[in-house]
């Protein structure tokens, strides 16, 4: 339990970092071809250590059923949900958009009432209160803005909240994908290839041809490097930690990225944070700590 707890937080730290290296670079590199970009890099490297361990046996007995139900997952969480929040990242920033995005058990909770049969708990009635407030006091103000920007970071702001639903969704998914006893290997090797060819129709879907200007030979050693450690590493970190200690505990464990990001922000991207933001964070964090 301690090591899945471990994993937790590391899998949090390279989620706020992964985050904010994204966010610092999407002057220069689409951010939806990056999250295509990275599915493949990550795919590579899996098969990579597939081949290395010899789990390709136990990848051709994963059942249909789950194969599907793995990559429904990875479209709607991955191609779909990190799509919008990188987008949403760059209108709003890492510091609004790390607490935001942390509030997806919020989402996985609600669905799990009239699915699941979840009781409703005194607790997460309260949590989900702290987490509406906090992300009301996350939400971009006219003051200091124009009304141009503040609508663009309105938007921001509603498809981060949009790919929180998605990754609830995702996750209520995964979990199911993950019944089947496989290793997080052999279900990312399931799950990654799935979200880079998703990723891809998604990217020239949105923005064609010239989403994958930027990828040039001085910046390619960079781009699989932190392709191989927020993705390949990442994903690796996050299906072994809801593996050991659970997808609720893993929810929680998760809720650390903010904690972590909104610092890195500020010393990192330079980015300002209020005590709205700094509140907000907070109270979002606390509520989801009560409904998990």
């Amino acid at each position: 339990m301690v090591f899945g707890i471990f994993l937790g937080l590391l899998s949090a730290f390279i989620w706020a970092t992964t985050s904010l290296a994204i966010k610092a670079m999407a002057d220069r590199i689409d951010t939806s071809s990056f999250n295509a970009f990275r599915m493949i890099v990550a795919s590579v490297f899996t098969f990579a250590l597939l081949h290395f361990f010899g789990d390709w046996a136990e990848l051709m007995q994963v059942p249909l059923g789950a194969i599907l139900t793995l990559s429904a997952s990875s479209i709607i969480g991955i191609a779909l949900g990190d799509t919008l929040y990188f987008w949403g990242m760059t209108k709003i920033g890492a510091a609004r958009a790390l607490p935001i995005s942390g509030t997806y058990p919020l989402f996985t909770w609600v669905l799990a009432v009239p699915l699941l049969g979840e009781p409703i708990t005194p607790a997460a009635i309260v949590g989900t209160a702290l987490v509406l407030f906090g992300v009301s006091l996350l939400t971009p103000q006219m003051r200091d803005a124009t009304p141009a920007n503040t609508r663009a970071e309105r938007i921001g702001m509603l498809a981060v909240v949009a790919a929180a639903a998605l990754w609830a969704i995702s996750t209520t998914l995964f979990k199911v994908g993950m019944g089947t006893g496989q290793s997080a290997l052999v279900t990312n090797a399931i799950r990654l290839p799935v979200a880079a060819l998703s990723s891809v129709i998604v990217t020239h879907w949105q923005s064609g041809a010239r989403a994958w200007r930027g990828y040039d030979r001085a910046s390619l050693p960079k781009l699989i490097l932190l392709a191989v450690y927020c993705t390949g590493f990442g994903m690796i970190v996050w299906t072994t930690t809801v593996d050991i200690v659970g997808a609720a505990r893993a929810a929680l464990l998760n809720t650390a990225a903010p904690l972590i990001g909104v610092p890195l922000s500020v010393l990192w991207l330079k980015e300002r944070v209020t005590s709205r933001i700094v509140i907000g964070a907070t109270f979002s964090v606390i509520g989801v700590w009560l409904i998990l």
